[in-house]
Formats: C-alpha cells, sequence, structure tokens
C-alpha cells in the first residue's frame, strides 16, 4: 500500500474544495501516528486482538498452520504469544532488513 505525503493529501483537499466539495466529511490518516498509538495501546479499553492482511491465499495458510502449532504445543495462550513475540523481537532491524534483501534477489 502506497501512501501519499500531507503536501499530496493537501493539494488533492484544494482541487476537490474548488469543485465544491469542501463540505463533505474527510479523513487524514498519519500511518506513523496510528502506529505509535498502536504501540502505545493505552486508553480505557486498550486492545487485544491482531488483525494482519496477507495478501496471498498460501501465506495466510501458512501463518495459521504455525500459529495453530504453537497454540498446540503450548496450550497457554499468554506463553504462546510471549514466544512469539520475542522470536520477533529478537533480530536486529539491520539482520531484518538483510534477510529481505537477500529475499529480494532470489
Amino acid at each position: 500500500m502506497s501512501s501519499e505525503t500531507v503536501d499530496a493529501v493537501f493539494e488533492r483537499c484544494v482541487f476537490l474544495r474548488g469543485k465544491g466539495r469542501g463540505s463533505e466529511k474527510a479523513l487524514l490518516i498519519l500511518p506513523e501516528v496510528e502506529a505509535k498509538k498502536r504501540v502505545e495501546n493505552s486508553g480505557p479499553k486498550p486492545k487485544t486482538r491482531f488483525i494482519m492482511e496477507t495478501d496471498d491465499p498460501e501465506m495466510y495458510s501458512r501463518f495459521n498452520a504455525q500459529k495453530d502449532r504453537w497454540f498446540r504445543l503450548i496450550p497457554n495462550k499468554s506463553v504462546a504469544v510471549d514466544m512469539l513475540c520475542r522470536m520477533w523481537e529478537e533480530p536486529t532491524d539491520g539482520v531484518i532488513q538483510a534477510f529481505g534483501e537477500d529475499d529480494a534477489q532470489d
């Protein structure tokens, strides 16, 4: 998913206002701000549900098979989720980027 800059959105808003659409409801989402809010997860009702779009039916199947395997082998869901999270936290950003570059070259 590509994102527009605030400047590009502003120009589009100017165009729409010029077409008489300035009173329509609109929503500006800043992805980095939203990501920060998800990480903080504060407020009166913190979220507990994680949803991810895989963009690929085979990857969806693979992801769910492995999730189910972890939850089957570690019946305590909190422990299983903690283990999975620790595995995602372990590699440095550089290691993750290098892995992505290696995969792109294949």
